[in-house]
């Protein structure tokens, strides 16, 4: 099981947690209108301090990992009842190898944009629309829902 956990369950969580997840375009309370990221609590959302920074909520992150893991937990756990599954220990380590490399990549370019890691978020929001994305490449039109925040505000 502890095979199938580091060489199956965590690479699918990991891939799944920075590919597939909800998106929500809401305002916040005494703020701005932003998009926010996060399946099942909203862990991303750009930075209130300066542009091209994002803010990161870690106990919504880890709310969300967990949430992911078990997923794919019982997702694997079943499967492999059934079928067994053999991941090559070579497969394994490249997945690891450029797991690492990104995630490097990922500290150093957050470090250069001034990211903001708080523990937890600190504001209210009101979600006006939501959905689900692959690669945050849903639409950003902010113009289609401009009558609604007025029509709150």
């Amino acid at each position: 099981m502890k095979k199938l956990i580091f060489r199956l369950t965590l690479p699918l969580t990991l891939i799944s947690f920075g590919i597939i997840t909800k998106w929500s375009y809401g305002i916040v309370v005494d703020g701005t209108d932003e998009f926010f990221y996060g399946f099942p609590l909203i862990y991303k959302c750009d930075g209130f301090h300066t542009s091209l920074s994002t803010q990161y909520f870690l106990s919504e992150m880890t709310v969300n990992l967990l949430t992911y893991f078990s997923f794919w937990l019982i997702v694997t756990f079943t499967l492999n009842r059934f079928w067994k599954i053999n991941i090559p220990k070579l497969i394994s380590q490249i997945f690891w190898i450029g797991f690492g490399v990104l995630f490097l990549g990922f500290v150093y370019l957050s470090n250069d944009l001034d990211d903001r890691y708080l523990i937890k978020r600190d504001f209210d929001v009101k979600i006006i629309d939501s959905g689900f994305t692959i690669f945050e490449s849903h639409s950003r039109d902010r113009e289609k829902y401009q009558s609604e925040i007025k029509e709150e505000f």
